[in-house]
């Protein structure tokens, strides 16, 4: 059994460009959010997958420079270029993450590929959680089957839409959050320089991302909630947190 979480990036948003390479605390953001997910105790190893364009260039010398794998694909069907990288790493379970949420969960992603592997799921996605913090984890033999069937633009831009729209073929579950991270007035994912300016202060004021989690989160934006209201008018919400951001026009992925 091997689970690879792939994170899909790329320099190019019609919001916010080049914003997976935006500096917190000093270091490029997508640089973060691997040391985050790392600290996964269910998930092998994570890559990187982003596209073949020289746009994306800066993503792959970043990466290198500091030792992450990097796969690099079709720009926009992003649904083709995940499925051949967790074809290329042998997966058989897949946890996707976009690039534009530092701060993903790890705990939750475990959570995630537990109940994926007890349940025999397909699909695992999160529900509550504030928007930027969940993941989602993917069988593969469902991505290989929505690779070849899935027709729409959209199903292959966003990956996971046509396996969500056919739950009569795949077996989609969802995994609730607890009571306390049950936030979604709180918006931790990084669409606009706003999204960008609040967890830079998260950063600023909780010291290195990897030793504290979604409970002391919670606690710091309680405490701050000029920072809640900073974002709050850019909220987008969708069904169970990235997992349909496929509605937003975002090219970041």
């Amino acid at each position: 059994m091997r689970i690879v979480g792939i994170i899909q990036a790329r320099m190019g948003s019609s919001r916010f460009p080049g914003k997976v390479l935006a500096l917190l605390d000093g270091k490029p953001l997508l640089v973060h959010l691997l040391e985050r997910v790392r600290l996964s105790k269910r998930v092998d190893f994570f890559i990187v997958a982003t596209s073949f364009l020289p746009e994306d260039d800066p993503i792959v010398e970043i990466l290198k420079k500091n030792g992450y794998q990097v796969f690099r694909g079709h720009p926009l069907d992003v649904l083709d270029r995940i499925y051949k990288a967790a074809r290329f790493f042998s997966a058989n379970y897949i946890v996707r993450i976009t690039a534009d949420n530092p701060l993903t969960d790890p705990e939750y992603i475990d959570r995630a590929v537990l109940k994926a592997i007890s349940e025999k799921a397909d699909y695992v996605g999160c529900v509550g959680l504030p928007l930027g913090l969940g993941a989602e984890v993917i069988s593969f033999k469902a991505l290989e089957r929505a690779y070849k069937e899935a027709e729409k633009p959209y199903q292959r831009e966003h990956v996971t839409p046509y396996i969500n729209e056919n739950t009569d073929i795949f077996s989609v579950v969802y995994l609730n959050a607890e009571e306390k991270h049950r936030r979604e007035d709180i918006r931790l994912t990084i669409d606009y320089p706003e999204d960008l300016e609040v967890v830079k202060r998260i950063f600023e004021n909780m010291g290195n991302g990897r030793q504290w989690g979604l409970n002391e989160i919670v606690d710091f934006m309680d405490a701050h909630p000029e920072l809640v209201f900073l974002n709050a008018h850019l909220c987008q919400r969708s069904k169970f947190d990235i997992d349909e951001r496929w509605k937003s026009d975002d090219k970041s992925r």
